[in-house]
Formats: structure tokens, C-alpha cells, sequence
């Protein structure tokens, strides 16, 4: 035991902030042979060596902690990993961007100024640098250009750190991460609107020959575990971008997905105009309490800003990584699709809980009743398709009312009226919609029709 305790205190320290998460857990695990982890989190790191909480937003916090790391055990720490920040998919900006990643890690420079540091570690993200286009590759030096709050408060963080940073630092800007079972919000979305049959799956607001570079986990982990290792051998101010070296594009993805999923080589995608899909996407937001339970399963994923960054690509120069670090990626995306699927058919429910996105009905559903979830949604298509056809005469009625105010203008004698305009307006829609309703695969156009009558 003794032996155990002399070779344990052996070991250098490393501090990580948000060590309690999935991405610390992980870390730790994988840093524990070599190094003596202290654990800096809101709640309990049960992987750690040693573990303290503390608020990241509240200086005092902040301070009150590092002292206590200090006392037990000394100033000394080989490298302080920052993972800890705040992130959501809303598109809005929130007090905590700069309470927790831009203020809680001045906090967090300021406490430990009376550490003696080796490398200050900090996990940012690609999505500070401006997008570029298939063929350009983007570096370190890439312009900074952040196209939403998430990497706006990623990039300003950075600054900070430059700008009181009093040991080396290295800024790992990571690219979208995933695993077998999880992946970015994204992507996870994309695979349940393919898995679902979704009609959004087979529409973008945006060029479809563009993407985003993903990482996976475990690359990921080593690439941290390296930058640690090699501490003292980077350079004393240092960024690199940490991907897979090739991004694949929506449309790569989406073929990928459909024959995985439905063995549908080629999964048929129809790029949209941006103000179409932005004046839809704002609808739907809108419009989402109004609709009937029966037919939704959750709120809108696709949010106005999301269009704007349809068509932005990242695709990264990993020489850096490799030359410093030593890193290759053992993984790709395209491959490892194969892995996520196939824990999405094992475990539909299960996956869908474990990527954040509501179940569809049908999918919760056949988990109660432990029936297959493919042939409940199934069933519920072909009882879809009855009741569709059992009601087909509305939509005959409605495009006799879209011919009605066509033609009243002139039969009633008011054409060059603002009224006329109106109901020419009108007539048309509601006759585009009816007719597009007449096929039960357009359940998204019965929709638009009752929002467009009920304003007409």
C-alpha cells in the first residue's frame, strides 16, 4: 500500500474544470495512469483523485477553491484543462455565455497566478474561425470570424486568455464531436429525420455540397492527452485545430444515412431558397402551439438563425496536430456512421433520449409496448393513408373555394380594388395547399392551409 501511495504522489497534477461532465469523465479515465486529477465542477467527480466544486460565474467561488487545491496540495500543476462552459442550440444570446466562459475564465486565470502552471489548456472550438468553401482548407491563422453567440463567446474567451494568461497556453479548437452513440445536435437531427421519414429530411436550406468537420471522441481524448504530455515542448502561445482532415458534405451524409437506415442508396434532398426556408422556419416557431398534439412531437429544432449557417463549410488543415502533437485521427465520420446507426436500431428510444431530441409518438409507443418500432410506425403510416383518403373531399372543397375568390372579382364587379388583390392572393394559396394536401405524403401542407385559413 505504501509502495502504491509513493508511486500515486509521484505523479503530476492536472486540474480539470468540468470534470463531473461525460467529456471530463472520459478524460480523467484517460489520464489517471500517468497523472493525479483534480476535479474543478458544479457537482462531484466520482473518476477523479480528487474532487472540489465550486461556481464558475462567482470570483469568490472561484478563488475559495484553487486555495484549497493549494493547501492539500500545492502549487505545482502540470497542466490546467478548461472544459467547463456553457452552451445551448437556441441561437439566442444568454447572460451565462459571458457568466460562464468569458467572465468564469478570467476567474479562473486570476486564481491561478499563484500556481506554477506548464500548460494552460483550453477547449474551444472551429467555429471561431469565418466558414470558407469546399476547397479551402481552414488554418490557425484563418481570419476569426464567428457567425453565432456559442463560438462568439468561444472566440472572445480566447482573447481573454491571451490577454491574462501568465503561463503557456494552447488553444484546442475542436471540431464537431461525436461517438457511437452520440453526436453533435446537428447531425443527431439529421439521422432522426432520415430514421423518422421526416418530409424535412429530403429538404436544405442551403448548398448541399457543403459541411461541417466532426471529431470523434476518442481522437478527441488523445488529443488532449498529448497536448499534455508534450507540454513543455509547444510553443508558449499556441493554437491548433483538432479534426478529421476531411468533411464530408450534406449530401455525402444524407446518401449515407439513407442506405444505412432504409438501404435507400440515394436519399433524394431538394435544396430550398434561404428566405423560403427562413419565412418557414419562423412559421413553424411560431405557429408550434397551435398545433393540433396529435400531429407534433416536438418544437422546432431548425431555428431562423440556423439558416443563415446553412451553407458555411469547415474544412480544416491538421498539419499543426500532427507535427506538434503527433496526432492522427484513427476515425472518420462517414465510416462511423455505420456504428450510430446501428445503436439507433438496437436501441431507438434509448438513442434518442442519449442525443437530447424527443421521441416521436409512435417511437414512445412500441418502448411501452416492447413492440418493434419499425412495424408500429409502420401501422400507424397505413392508418395514416385510410384516414387520409377517407377525408380527400376537404381538399376538393377548398379548391373550390380557391376558384370562388378567383373568379369573384371579376363576377362581382370589384377588380380594381385592394380586396381584389386580396382574394386573388388568398384563392391562390388555398388552392396550391389543397392541391398539395391531395397526397398524404404532404401532411406539412394541410398544415400551412389551416394557418392560412384561419388568416384569410
Amino acid at each position: 500500500m505504501t509502495e502504491k501511495r509513493q508511486q500515486a504522489s509521484a505523479k503530476p497534477f492536472v486540474l480539470i474544470t468540468g470534470a463531473a461532465g461525460d467529456i471530463g469523465s472520459t478524460l480523467t479515465r484517460a489520464l489517471r495512469d500517468s497523472y493525479q486529477i483534480i476535479a474543478l465542477d458544479r457537482s462531484h467527480s466520482d473518476t477523479a483523485d480528487f474532487s472540489y466544486t465550486f461556481d464558475l460565474t462567482k470570483r469568490e467561488s472561484v478563488q475559495l477553491a484553487l486555495r484549497e487545491v493549494s493547501d492539500a496540495h500545492g502549487h505545482a500543476l502540470a497542466a490546467v484543462v478548461h472544459l467547463a462552459a456553457y452552451f445551448d442550440f437556441t441561437g439566442e444570446h444568454s447572460p451565462l455565455y459571458d457568466k460562464v466562459n468569458i467572465e468564469g475564465t478570467r476567474h479562473l486565470l486570476e486564481a491561478l497566478e499563484p500556481f506554477s502552471v506548464e500548460r494552460f489548456v483550453y477547449s474551444s472550438t472551429m467555429l471561431v474561425h469565418k466558414p470558407t468553401v469546399p476547397g479551402q482548407r481552414i488554418k490557425e491563422d484563418s481570419p476569426i470570424g464567428p457567425r453565432w453567440v456559442y463560438p462568439l463567446s468561444k472566440a472572445e474567451t480566447e482573447e481573454v486568455i491571451r490577454e491574462h494568461a501568465t503561463m503557456p497556453y494552447t488553444l484546442l479548437r475542436l471540431a464537431g464531436l461525436y461517438d457511437d452513440k452520440k453526436c453533435v445536435p446537428t447531425l443527431a437531427h439529421q439521422i432522426s429525420r432520415i430514421y423518422e421519414k421526416n418530409m424535412k429530411s429530403h429538404v436544405y436550406a442551403g448548398t448541399t455540397g457543403v459541411g461541417q468537420e466532426c471529431i470523434h471522441k476518442d481522437d478527441m481524448i488523445d488529443a488532449f492527452r498529448r497536448t499534455i504530455d508534450r507540454r513543455g515542448k509547444l510553443p508558449e502561445k499556441n493554437e491548433i485545430l483538432v479534426g478529421e482532415g476531411h468533411c464530408d458534405t450534406y449530401e455525402a451524409l444524407q446518401n449515407r444515412l439513407g442506405e444505412l437506415i432504409h438501404g435507400e442508396q440515394e436519399w433524394a434532398t431538394l435544396s430550398v431558397p434561404k428566405p423560403l426556408a427562413k419565412t418557414g422556419a419562423w412559421l413553424e416557431e411560431r405557429t408550434e402551439p397551435l398545433v393540433p398534439d396529435d400531429l407534433k412531437s416536438e418544437k422546432p429544432f431548425i431555428r431562423p438563425f440556423m439558416i443563415d449557417l446553412a451553407s458555411d463549410h469547415y474544412e480544416l488543415d491538421i498539419r499543426r496536430a500532427k507535427d506538434q502533437l503527433g496526432w492522427q485521427p484513427k476515425h472518420n465520420l462517414f465510416d462511423d456512421l455505420e456504428a450510430l446507426v446501428a445503436n439507433l436500431k438496437k436501441d431507438p428510444h434509448g438513442w434518442y433520449q442519449a442525443n437530447g431530441i424527443t421521441p416521436p409518438d409512435w417511437l414512445s409507443r412500441a418502448d411501452e409496448l416492447g413492440k418493434n418500432p419499425s412495424e408500429l410506425r409502420a401501422q400507424q403510416q397505413e392508418q395514416f393513408v385510410r384516414e387520409h383518403n377517407r377525408n380527400l373531399w376537404a381538399h376538393f372543397v377548398n379548391i373550390a373555394l380557391g376558384l370562388w375568390l378567383l373568379a369573384s372579382p371579376p363576377l362581382l364587379g370589384y377588380t380594381g380594388t385592394g380586396m381584389a388583390f386580396s382574394d386573388w392572393t388568398a384563392g391562390a394559396l388555398v388552392m396550391v395547399f389543397a392541391v398539395l394536401s391531395l397526397s398524404w405524403k404532404m401532411a406539412w401542407a394541410r398544415l400551412c392551409m389551416r394557418w392560412r385559413c384561419c388568416w384569410a
